[in-house]
């Protein structure tokens, strides 16, 4: 498995994304609720600089009568059109067919590790319910 290394420095604080590179390809790292992700730094739906321009945003969600922003931030908002895309999936909230690339990423001793190889969702967005889309 080819896998890129950084130094445990470029982990970001929490509600922060650190855009890395390597090898040519630029990765964003988010630290959320304990777990270190990663994602590509191109938006799928016209290639935005979505990690190093994009920003954190809150899930807010809707039962009819009440809007309930969500903690933490878990959401990455495209420079260009404002589409948000979950950090721990890579789904998009505007069109759940589409998602980001996403890197598996882990800390060994003093290294931030990222695999290369492609994550693979085990449940295709279009059978996600309406409740992890918003």
């Amino acid at each position: 498995m080819r896998t890129l290394r950084f130094p445990r420095s470029a982990v970001p604080a929490p509600g922060q994304v650190r855009t890395v590179e390597a090898g040519g390809r630029r990765i964003g790292l988010v630290w959320l609720d304990g777990d270190l992700h990663g994602l590509a730094d191109a938006c799928p739906h016209r290639g935005a600089p979505l990690c190093s321009a994009g920003t954190l945003v809150h899930r807010v969600e809707s039962d009819g009568r009440r809007v309930v922003r969500r903690e933490p931030a878990d959401q990455l908002r495209c420079p260009w059109h404002k589409w948000d895309f979950d950090v721990r999936t890579g789904a998009c909230a505007e069109a759940p067919r589409m998602r980001v690339r996403r890197y598996r990423v882990w800390l060994e001793d003093d290294e931030i590790v990222v695999s290369l190889a492609p994550v693979r969702d085990p449940t295709p967005a279009a059978e996600l319910d309406d409740d992890r889309r918003t």
